[in-house]
């Protein structure tokens, strides 16, 4: 091997390594069609927006702007939901509220919290300061 051959060895072993990746990359992604989109915002920072897609995928969400008691304080009221189509060949749709109460989704696919158990229930009736935090 001359000399010039040596230096140029390690910067062909990265080009061969960059095609490689190259080509085991998929080539042909499906193109996802938007169906209908929307989007619209006010004057206070509330909006809306909705889009739908040809794969099954849908959207819309509503929050309101509440104006907190100082300037640059608040908190947003949003409404909404998301749909779907999974790899089982199932739409599945979820409804949620996000606030201060933080994010409450519904959906029938979704577990469900157990129930309270009884001795929880009597320690809060034996010793409600325990539970000061519930009640602010």
């Amino acid at each position: 091997m001359r000399l010039d051959e040596r230096n140029t060895m390690p910067v062909k072993i990265v080009l061969f390594a960059f095609v490689a990746v190259a080509a085991a990359a998929p080539q042909n992604q499906p193109l996802v069609k938007i169906l209908s989109q929307s989007f619209d915002q006010d004057d206070q920072g509330s909006y809306q927006y909705a889009y739908e897609l040809d794969n099954g995928q849908r959207a819309d969400e509503a929050g309101q702007s509440i104006p907190g008691p100082e300037p640059e304080t608040g908190s947003i009221d949003v409404q909404g939901s998301y749909a779907f189509l999974a790899d089982d060949g199932n739409t599945y749709s979820v409804s949620y509220r996000a606030n201060e109460g933080g994010y409450q989704p519904q959906a029938d696919f979704l577990p469900v919290a157990p129930a309270q158990i009884p001795e929880y229930a009597q320690l809060r009736q034996e010793h409600p300061e325990l539970f000061w935090a519930e009640t602010q």
